[in-house]
Order: structure tokens, then sequence, then C-alpha cells
């Protein structure tokens, strides 16, 4: 079994004596430290510095510790240091995360606030350094911890490092005495396992939140196919009377089946998953629902993608392209869906703490789009085979 993984993020060149100090310290714990100056640093020969860092923190990273001093350090084409991007790509990961800011600059922040445009190169070399913090800061994800000498970053990290063992056995208690990890789970990881094992308040509906929200982002390259109309593969060629006698029908037969699919996902299977109140739910049958939910989602993208890959008479494609929009509403409905329910929940977990009565009701209202485009498309084909104009066959 191998070491936990400590990823020591900040500028190299002012911070040099703290991070050779950190290794030092990080081994004395028994820990792997991950600093990229040293030897021990794994480096892949066939990608850049900053790819290299960041495949790190993606691949290696168990623990994330940030350390920012007066320097910004070097900027990427994004504009972005890469102690930023190292931080954004261990806050994606969802591993635990320290973040150490020098008094100093800490102190300067209000005041670089109240006037951006300031003179702080006696505290910086650059004020993206600010907008960084302030960053950090405002979104109240991750925990500040103020510093001068090197000692306070080792001595609240000794401490800090204890509390995270003592959640890791607290944790390991629970599963081995609930049981409720079962061979089904054990690909799950971060959020998703922590919520099936420890099941806080309102973890069904937190358990749905997540999960659905990282199904849909799975979705994201076909989102972009969806976006910008692109198809890939030869489709089939079709004559009017094979597109709008089997082709449609059989299409609007598919969208009447995931409407009804999307409405017992909410109304009947969620529930069920739920349960009655005072009895926890299950787990698997939730994560069903979200991942039946995200299948709705990806028919709907593809919808439009496979009417774009029939060849039509050209006075078809107008007709066509109306009717590839059919399920624009609902891939859109089911997205306000995720973020209204994750939004929900974190207003409702707040009040419930204050001993508020909160209610949580769950609506996903899908609507077609308008069919008056549609309808007249439809007619001007079949007038213009009526006339002749158009081979219907």
């Amino acid at each position: 079994m191998r070491k936990p993984c400590v990823f020591v993020s900040s500028t190299c060149y002012d911070l040099k004596q703290v991070r050779a100090d950190m290794k030092h310290f990080l081994e004395g714990l028994g820990l792997e430290p991950l600093l990229s100056e040293f030897s021990s640093f794994p480096v892949n020969p066939d990608v850049g510095t900053v790819d290299n860092c960041l495949s790190v923190v993606e691949n290696k990273a168990d623990i994330f510790v940030l350390i920012v001093g007066p320097k910004y350090g070097s900027t990427t084409e994004a504009g972005k240091s890469v102690t930023n991007l190292e931080f954004l790509g261990a806050r994606a990961k969802g591993i635990p995360i320290f973040v150490f800011v020098a008094h100093s600059v800490l102190n300067s922040l209000l005041f670089w606030k109240a006037n951006p445009q300031g003179d702080f190169s006696g505290v910086t070399d650059c004020p993206k350094l600010f907008e960084f913090v302030a960053g950090i800061k405002e979104s109240g994800d991750t925990w500040i911890f103020p510093f001068e000498l090197a000692q306070d970053i080792f001595d609240i990290l000794q401490t800090q490092i204890a509390y995270l063992f003592m959640d890791s056995l607290e944790l390991r208690k629970k599963l081995v005495s609930s049981g409720a990890v079962a061979a089904k789970f054990r690909d799950l990881k971060g959020t998703l396992l922590r919520l099936i094992i420890e099941r806080p308040r309102a973890w069904e509906y937190l358990l749905l939140s997540e999960s659905l929200e990282g199904e849909l982002a799975n979705l994201g390259n076909l989102k972009k196919d969806w976006q910008y109309g692109i198809v890939t593969g030869k489709g089939p060629s079709m004559t009017p009377s094979q597109f709008c006698n089997v082709w449609v029908q059989s299409k609007f037969s598919e969208l009447l089946r995931t409407i009804e699919n999307i409405r017992s996902l909410i109304y009947e299977a969620f529930p069920a998953a739920v349960g009655p109140p005072g009895v926890s739910g299950d787990p698997e049958a939730i994560l069903y629902v979200a991942n039946r939910l995200s299948e709705a989602y990806r028919a709907a993208l593809e919808w439009k993608l496979d009417f774009r890959r029939i060849a039509l008479p050209e006075e078809m494609r107008n007709l066509r392209s109306t009717m590839e929009r059919f399920c624009d509403n609902m891939i859109i409905e089911v997205e306000k869906f995720s973020h209204n329910l994750k939004e929900s929940l974190s207003d409702a977990i707040q009040r419930a703490r204050t001993g508020q009565p909160v209610k949580i009701e769950l609506t996903l209202e899908l609507t077609m789009p308008d069919q008056s485009e549609f309808k007249a498309e439809l007619a001007r084909v079949l007038s213009l085979v009526q006339s002749g104009a158009l081979r219907w066959e």
C-alpha cells in the first residue's frame, strides 16, 4: 500500500526554503511530498512543465497544500498562474485542500478591494495575486490560514492532518459497522461515497443532486456537438415519404417514451428510492434515477444530431431544421432542474440548521417549442408534393 501523497503548490523561488522544509516535515509524518523542484517529483517527458504539474495533481495527489506568498508566479496563456491552475485542479478533484496565505497579503486585501488600481508593489509583484486570494476567500469553499513563518504552517498542518486522520478512522468505522458500501459502490469516490457512508441530513437528495450533476458533466462533449451541430458518420438518404411516414413517426414515439420515462423517474422511482419519512433511502435506487435521467438527457441531445445525419432533398431541409429543435427545451429544463435542485438543497439545509421547518419539492416541467414554424413548413412541403414540384416517393 502506498503512502498518501501531498502536493505542495507555491511559487518556487521566493518560498524555496519553505518548500525544502515542507519536504522534510511531510516525510517526518510518513507522507509522500510532491514538490516539483525535487528529483522525486514524477515527470512525464512527453508534456510541458505546466501540464506535467497539473497531471500530477490529477493523478497522484491525495492532499493539496497551497502556500501563497508575495509572488504571483509565472502565468500561462490563459492568464492564470501555474499555482492558480494547480489549485483549481485540486478543487475539481475533490481532495482535501489546505491554504496558507502570508499575513502581509491578507492584511493588504481589504485595501486592494477599496482601491484596486493602487500601488501595491511593496506587497506583491502582481495585483492578480489579490484576485486569486479574494476568489478563494469569497467562495467560502476553502479555509485560509494566515502565516508568517514556515513553523506556522507546520503547526497548523500537523493538527489538521491529525483531524483528517481521525475523520478517516471514523469513516472506516462507519463503513465496517454499517456494511453500507457493497461491491456495487466500490467504484464511487469523493462526495458520492461519503454521502452513502455518512448519510447526513437530506443525504438522499444530495446524492441525487451530486450524481446527476456528475452524469450531465460527463456528457459535456455531446452537449457541444448539440450546440454546434457537429455530426460524424454517414446517415441514411430518405425520400419525403420515408422521412414523414416512417422516420418522423418513429422519432416522435421515441420522444414520448423519453418524456414518460422522465415523469416516472421523478414522480415514481425517486420517491420510492427515498422511502417514507424516518426510513433511510436506497442509494442504489437513487443512483439509478440519476443515471436514467442523464440517459434521457443524452437522448434529447442526440435527437438533433440524428436529424442532422439524414440526407434529404433540398426542399425538405427547412422542415428537418424545425423538427430537430423539438427536444431543445427538454435539454435546458433538465439542466435547470439539476441546478435548481442543488441550489434549493443548499438553502434548505441552511434553514434547517436554524430550526426552521423545511419542505423540499421536486418538479421537472417539460415543454415543447412553438410548433407554428413546423406546421408552416409541413404545409409548404405538402403543397410542393401536390403541385408535382417535389416527388413524394
